[in-house]
C-alpha cells in the first residue's frame, strides 16, 4: 500500500495537533501541517519529529481563502483534512482541492457548507474524488452509533442520542474565528426529531421540546434541546420500523442556558451581521466565567425496539474527559478506513454515514474512548 500523505488545513489548533499526534501513532502516513502562521506550523512540525520517527512532519503556510494559495499546498498530497475555522472558504477548498485532484474531509458544522458541498456533489463524483464532510463527535457521531445500535434488534423504533461537552473553559485558547463560526450556526439553528414518518420542526422556545436525560454519576440529569443534523436524514430509510428518532445536547452551564443563549438568539435575528463579534465575544466570556467542574464529553444512545418477537431496550455510553481529543478520536478512526481503502469511493459523504460502525467503535475505544453498552440491565463493554 502507498504511503497517504495528508494536509491538515489547522494543523498547529485545538483539535489539528491531537489530529497530527494520533495519525502519527496509529498509521504510516505523512503530514503536511498547514495555516496561515507558518511559525505555528513550523514549531508543531519540529516537535512531532522528535517524538516520532521518520522525519514524516512538514509545514507550510496557505491562505485558505485564496484558491492558487491552496492549489499549491495540495500538490502532491492524497487528501486535505480541514480542522480549521474556514467554513466561509468552503468553496476555495473544495474548489482547489478537485482541481489538484485529491480527496477531502473536514470537522467542521456549517450549514452553509453542507449546502454549498451538495450543490457540488455530481462534480464531486464525476470527478472522482471522496468528500467526506461533518466528521468529529457531533456532527459525526450521532448516525453512526445509531446505525451500531440497530444490530442489537431486529426492528428498532425508537433512538435518542444526547450529548454533553463540558469544559473547563478557562484554559482552552479558543481563535477568534472559530468564536465567531460557533455563532454564526446559531443564526441558522435547526432543531428536528423524526416522528412517526415525518421530520418535525421543534421550537426553542417551549421547554415542552426539550428533554431530561441523565449523565450518570458524575454530571446527573440535564435539560436538553434537540439538535439536527444532515447526517440522521437517511436513518427512516436505513430502518423503516423508526417512530422516534432525535438528537439532544446538553447545556453549558446556567448562566449561558437560560440569560445569554436566549438573548443571543434574539440579537442575532436582528442583526446578523453587526451582532456576530459582540455576541461571540459574550458567549465564550461567560463560557469561561461560569463553567464549573466536572469537566468531559459524553453521548449516549437510548434505543428500543424488538429482538425475538421481545421488546429490547439498550444504552449505549461514549466518554472522554477532553472534547478535542474525542473530536480527533473519531476522525482518525474515520481516516483509518480511508487511509486503507475501505470506505473511500467516489462521492460526496456524510462520515455518521459512511464509516463501518463496528470497526469505527473498535478503534476509538483503543484509542481512548470509554464504551460501555448495556442491554435490558445487563451490563458488557
Amino acid at each position: 500500500m502507498d504511503t497517504k500523505t495528508i494536509l491538515i488545513l489547522g494543523g498547529y489548533g485545538n483539535t489539528g495537533k491531537r489530529l497530527a499526534q494520533l495519525l502519527l501513532q496509529e498509521t504510516n502516513v505523512r503530514l503536511l501541517l498547514a495555516g496561515r502562521n507558518i511559525e505555528k506550523a513550523e514549531q508543531a512540525a519540529s516537535q512531532f519529529n522528535s517524538i516520532f520517527d521518520g522525519k514524516r512532519v512538514a509545514a507550510t503556510s496557505v491562505d485558505a481563502s485564496n484558491t492558487s494559495s491552496l492549489e499549491r499546498v495540495f500538490k502532491n498530497v492524497d487528501i486535505v483534512v480541514v480542522a480549521s475555522p474556514t467554513a466561509n472558504y468552503v468553496k476555495e477548498i473544495a474548489d482547489a482541492a478537485l482541481r489538484a485532484g485529491i480527496d477531502y474531509l473536514d470537522i467542521q458544522y456549517s450549514t452553509s457548507k453542507t449546502a454549498l458541498l451538495n450543490s457540488w456533489s455530481d462534480r464531486i463524483r464525476s470527478a472522482g474524488r471522496c468528500f467526506i464532510t461533518d466528521g468529529g463527535f457531533h456532527p459525526g457521531l450521532p448516525a453512526m452509533l445509531v446505525r451500531y445500535g440497530a444490530q442489537f434488534f431486529d426492528k428498532i423504533d425508537t433512538a435518542i442520542v444526547s450529548c454533553l461537552i463540558q469544559f473547563d473553559w478557562r484554559n482552552v485558547n479558543v481563535s477568534k474565528e472559530s468564536k465567531v463560526e460557533f455563532v454564526e450556526e446559531l443564526v441558522n439553528y435547526k432543531a428536528l426529531i423524526y416522528r412517526h414518518g415525518t421530520w418535525k420542526k421543534t421550537n426553542m422556545w417551549n421547554t415542552r421540546d426539550f428533554a431530561k436525560m441523565d449523565f450518570g454519576k458524575q454530571f446527573g440529569i440535564k435539560v436538553c434541546s434537540p439538535m439536527f443534523f444532515e447526517e440522521m436524514i437517511v436513518l427512516p430509510q436505513l430502518f423503516p420500523s423508526m417512530q422516534f428518532m432525535g438528537c439532544y445536547v446538553a447545556g453549558i452551564n446556567w448562566f449561558v442556558d437560560y440569560f445569554v443563549f436566549p438573548f443571543s438568539f434574539a440579537i442575532l435575528k436582528l442583526f446578523p451581521k453587526i451582532g456576530l463579534n459582540p455576541m461571540a465575544n459574550l458567549i465564550f466570556w461567560s463560557w469561561k466565567t461560569f463553567s464549573t467542574p466536572p469537566y468531559g464529553t459524553v453521548m449516549k444512545l437510548e434505543a428500543q425496539g424488538e429482538k425475538g418477537a421481545q421488546k429490547r431496550s439498550l444504552i449505549i455510553r461514549l466518554e472522554h474527559q477532553d472534547g478535542y481529543w474525542f473530536t480527533a478520536i473519531a476522525v482518525v478512526a474515520c481516516l483509518l478506513q480511508y487511509i486503507d481503502g475501505s470506505i473511500r469511493k467516489p462521492g460526496l459523504w456524510y462520515m455518521g454515514d459512511l464509516v463501518e460502525p463496528n470497526r469505527l467503535m473498535k478503534d476509538m475505544e483503543r484509542m481512548g474512548i470509554n464504551i460501555k453498552v448495556r442491554q435490558d440491565g445487563s451490563n458488557s463493554s
